[in-house]
């Protein structure tokens, strides 16, 4: 799979109105009621018109989602001047959630905190009563590379350790997962290009599934880099769908780099993160669509946020990439739920 390449979108909706004097004689009365209008109109599309905004997280509270969620929510509400609410709701891999928003007002005060590719796996794989296109991307905040991580107790020591154990117990080495997404993917991709079978056991969030991890529940972890750093001091990455993530993981190595001693390789993915709107609000409301758009980029460059972001070591894998660039990484990665749909299978 192709690396996404980072862009910035500068978007503005400043409007500018012209007027000429046709003579000493005309009626003030009107060019005063005109005027009045146009500042009506402009100060309409300068203020926010909801006093809170609710983000619908389709996970449960302490994945990595719902952790950029909250922390965009916490320094947009200074910039719009309103609340910003975090609203859980996990299930069925994200579509519960999914759903939820779907179905909530299109007035721009509803937005959705959700990840690829589990919003296309609700399309594909579990038949959800929405489309992709009823999603207009806000931001694809962060692209956070597949990790293939173990506990501190382990005895794998090495990605090749893990991969022998495999084949040498055919379906019995667990790994905890959510179904549909980008980490399962990554299972299905393994079994099928070094024909292993491997043990998937699903949860509903990255917070239970880390969880799994942390109480030896499993054998190992397919998880996000940025999204282990929460547990880092119990854990080992052993392998990571990237080559350059040596900041956040310096001792893993990259999963390719192995896979080359097996003559295989994998397209890397991760878990894509982003904001969105209900396609019927960016349609019908452009101006209103824009000044989020630009009120959150304001938020995501200022002094405050970078450093918030480089706290939590989310500076590597985040991005302000604007609604273009944003949806078309957003169809090219349903385009890849599509093409290996059959790799994932049924949910048991």
């Amino acid at each position: 799979m192709k690396k996404f390449k980072h862009a910035l979108y500068m978007l503005g909706f400043s409007s500018l109105l012209m007027m000429a004097a046709c003579g000493t004689d005309e009626e003030p009365s009107d060019d005063t009621s005109n005027g009045s209008e146009g500042e009506s109109d402009e100060q309409a599309i300068e203020e926010w018109p909801h006093d809170t905004i609710t983000f619908v997280v389709p996970f449960d509270a302490g994945g990595s989602v719902d952790g950029m969620a909250r922390g965009v929510a916490n320094h947009l509400e200074e910039e719009l001047d309103v609340t910003v609410n975090i609203d859980n709701r996990p299930g069925a891999s994200a579509q519960i959630g999914a759903s939820h928003f779907i179905n909530q007002p299109d007035d721009g005060s509803v937005f959705f905190a959700g990840t690829q590719l589990y919003l296309s796996a609700n399309i594909v794989l579990q038949e959800a009563d929405f489309d992709i296109d009823e999603f207009s991307m806000v931001n694809f905040e962060q692209f956070d590379p597949i990790t293939i991580t173990v506990h501190e107790n382990s005895p794998y020591e090495t990605f090749d350790d893990l991969l022998e154990d495999i084949e040498n117990n055919p379906g019995e080495i667990s790994y905890s997962t959510i179904y549909g997404g980008p980490l399962h993917l990554t299972g299905a991709l393994l079994e099928d290009t070094l024909d292993i079978e491997l043990n998937p056991v699903f949860y509903d969030g990255g917070g239970e599934m880390r969880n799994a991890l942390l109480g030896e529940h499993v054998d190992f972890m397919i998880g996000n880099a940025n999204g282990d750093t929460a547990i880092e001091d119990n854990v080992r990455v052993l392998a990571i769908a990237d080559d350059n993530m040596e900041e956040l993981w310096p001792d893993a190595e990259p999963i390719n780099d192995v896979l080359e001693e097996y003559d295989a390789e994998i397209p890397y993915v991760g878990s894509a993160r982003f904001i969105a709107a209900h396609s019927s609000f960016k349609e019908e409301n452009p101006e209103l669509f824009e000044y989020f758009v630009e009120a959150y980029e304001k938020m995501f460059e200022s002094e405050e946020y970078q450093q918030y972001l480089e706290e939590n070591g989310a500076d590597v894998v985040s991005d302000f990439r604007g609604p273009e660039e944003s949806d078309e990484m957003n169809l090219e990665l349903h385009d890849l739920m599509l093409e290996y749909q059959d790799d994932l299978g049924d949910k048991e």
